[in-house]
């Protein structure tokens, strides 16, 4: 039997053990790779279709981005430091180095509601590829690209298939013979580095699109409950009759907006996304909600006030669901084949903060399924009910939030934005900061919209910011007190940062923080190079906060494993590593999750 095997502390993820949530390990995933490959998946022709469609669609948004871009390093060192964007390289589409990996399989009987019949199963591949140097060493990463390939659940197989997902069903049921409904590519296109987005500390493009595949036949399809920004006055109106007539399935998350209203292209932003109007459209049709129906005052509803109604439907969007809750705009990466990546970049969490917080709620209506009773519909915001070191928080009272910091800390919004609902996060006194925690705040300043898609020149977005503490900057660092690291050292909105002492470089004894591998300038050398040839070299140490699937890293930093086999880590790293915890780190960090460093395609 299929099952998801956590380990360590990861078992405590408020899975029901009844349910399977997702195949995620490696040793489960190996013998479905050759049956579900992507090609096989989708038909030989209608792959290379694909690679071709993904090719020029890449190279079309590359194309929409007016700034300096290269795609290899020997381009790159034309600029002083290497600082310049990155494009994606779309030879990688159709490279004989690369291959779309099966990164797990993620059942979603819950869209039920929204889509109709039984839901759908969800097949995650992420692009990879493996090289061989010049020294003949072989080596491998996975690419910040991700096609999403949706399988409809028939709604007379509901029961059973339901059933296959849980610890007493059958396991061919889970997958085999569910007809094929669409392929979602989720690709970074560019990234600048922080040394040219220094305020943001980097930022990097993402593009949304959704295909039909009919036979030899690939179609673009509407992108769900994502509304073309550029709609006429009319259409605009037509949607707002929409929404006034669906609020009860928008206030349960489970509704779907008509295909004339959607876009069929779509940019995402990071780092900030949670308050970027570049990933809110709604927002950018209803300012403020103005021109949406007013959901009332009823207590017992989740949205609250128009601004809250703008969020949900923001929410609900590619952008939505791409920026709130996810790492590096993925909610669901799979783990990593350690043969190949490099002991420094590898996750040890395989999914987002979003994903973990949502497994009680979708085991539940699997459960529902099963015991032929209704389901509850409800679906909260994705930022909702997250734990970790500066939680996401509400500020206001626009939908009915779940979530309350802890005690000692309040809820602040350090990335102000002319967004409708400004969310913050949880930030404690300067007395009760700990390492890794958020030292910065700003303003965002978003730029002017563009044809579509609207947000095509969003990352000239500026950022003004300053400290929250009174912390050092400088390169002195103690072992009793902390320093602000800056974000043009690539640190979205500073890091709380402070030496270690040598008792916690042995890792005995982990709490909120972890004395971890933070790069230094070795880091930097790697940049401006091949990863491959230096990152195992990487030994820098210093405190930052610990993670797991229980404890969540915050906006833009995501779960990076302990290198365990590194020179001069203890033993009690291997443990660690067992055990499923981790420490958070930058997501750009992460050579998997950017676009430089990386053989040629």
């Amino acid at each position: 039997m299929l099952l998801l095997l956590l380990a360590g502390c990861l078992v405590d993820a408020a899975v029901p053990p009844d349910v399977v949530p997702a195949i995620v390990e490696r040793d489960q995933l190996d013998p479905l790779r050759g049956e579900l490959a992507l090609d096989g998946v989708v038909g030989a022709r209608a792959y290379e279709g694909l690679l071709r469609t993904w090719s020029d669609d890449v190279a079309e948004a590359i194309a929409g981005v007016k700034a300096p871009l290269v795609t290899d390093h020997r381009q790159a060192e034309k600029w002083p430091a290497g600082n310049v964007g990155r494009a994606l390289d779309v030879r990688w589409f159709g490279s004989p180095k690369a291959t779309f990996e099966l990164a797990g399989i993620v059942p979603r009987f819950d869209r039920q509601a929204i889509v109709g019949g039984c839901g759908e199963v969800r097949l995650i591949y992420r692009l990879s590829y493996r090289d061989t140097m010049s020294t003949g060493r072989v080596v491998g990463s996975r690419l910040p690209v991700v096609i999403n390939v949706v399988l409809s659940v028939p709604e007379a197989e509901c029961e059973h298939r339901a059933l296959a997902w849980t610890n007493d069903g059958d396991t061919t049921w889970r997958v085999a013979g569910l007809p094929l409904k669409q392929v979602e590519l989720n690709a970074q296109v560019v990234r600048f580095p922080s040394g040219v987005a220094t305020e943001t500390a980097g930022q990097a493009i993402y593009l949304l699109r959704v295909y039909a595949v009919e036979a030899d036949t690939i179609r673009d399809v509407g992108l769900e409950n994502t509304p073309a920004v550029g709609m006429s006055v009319d259409d605009k109106a037509e949607l707002a009759a929409w929404i006034a007539e669906h609020l009860p399935e928008i206030d349960r998350g489970s509704y779907r907006i008509p295909e004339r209203f959607l876009a069929t292209v779509a940019l995402s932003y990071s780092t900030l996304g949670t308050n970027r109007v570049a990933n809110k459209p709604f927002d950018v049709l209803f300012p403020g909600g103005e021109g949406l129906p007013d959901p009332g005052a009823n207590p017992s509803s989740y949205v609250r006030t128009r601004a809250g109604l703008s969020e949900r439907l923001d929410n609900g969007t590619c952008m939505g669901c791409h920026q709130a809750g996810s790492t590096a705009g993925f909610h669901f990466l799979g783990r990593d084949d350690l043969q190949l990546t490099g002991v420094t970049n590898v996750l040890a969490v395989p999914f987002s903060p979003h994903f973990a917080a949502d497994q009680p709620r979708r085991a539940a209506y699997v459960r529902a399924l099963v015991g032929g009773v209704a389901p509850d519909t409800f679906r909260p915001h994705s930022l909702d009910d997250h734990g970790g070191d500066n939680a996401p928080c509400l500020v206001g009272e626009d939908l009915d939030w779940n979530d309350a910091c802890p005690d000692g800390q309040r809820c602040r919004v350090l990335v102000k934005s002319e967004a409708a609902v400004q969310f913050g996060q949880c930030v404690p006194s300067a007395e009760a900061v700990t390492a890794g925690m958020s030292c910065r705040e700003g303003t965002l300043v978003a730029a002017s919209t563009a044809p579509e898609p609207y947000n095509r020149d969003s990352w000239r977005d500026s950022f003004v910011q300053q400290q929250i503490y009174d912390f050092p900057e400088d390169k002195q660092f103690s072992r009793e007190s902390y320093n602000c690291r800056p974000t043009v050292i690539g640190v979205p909105l500073g890091r709380a940062y402070r030496a270690c002492t040598a008792d916690e470089r042995k890792l005995g004894d982990v709490g909120d923080e972890i004395c971890a591998v933070v790069g230094g300038s070795k880091f930097d050398t790697c940049v401006a190079g091949s990863f491959h040839d230096c990152l195992d070299d990487i030994v820098a140490r210093g405190m930052v906060n610990p993670c797991s699937a229980t404890r969540a890293c915050r906006e833009d930093y995501i779960c990076q494993a302990l290198p365990a086999s590194l020179p001069g880590m203890p033993a009690a790293a291997a443990t660690l590593v067992e055990q499923g915890i981790g420490f958070c780190t930058p997501t750009y960090f992460l050579f998997q999750l950017r676009l430089d460093g990386h053989s040629q395609p």
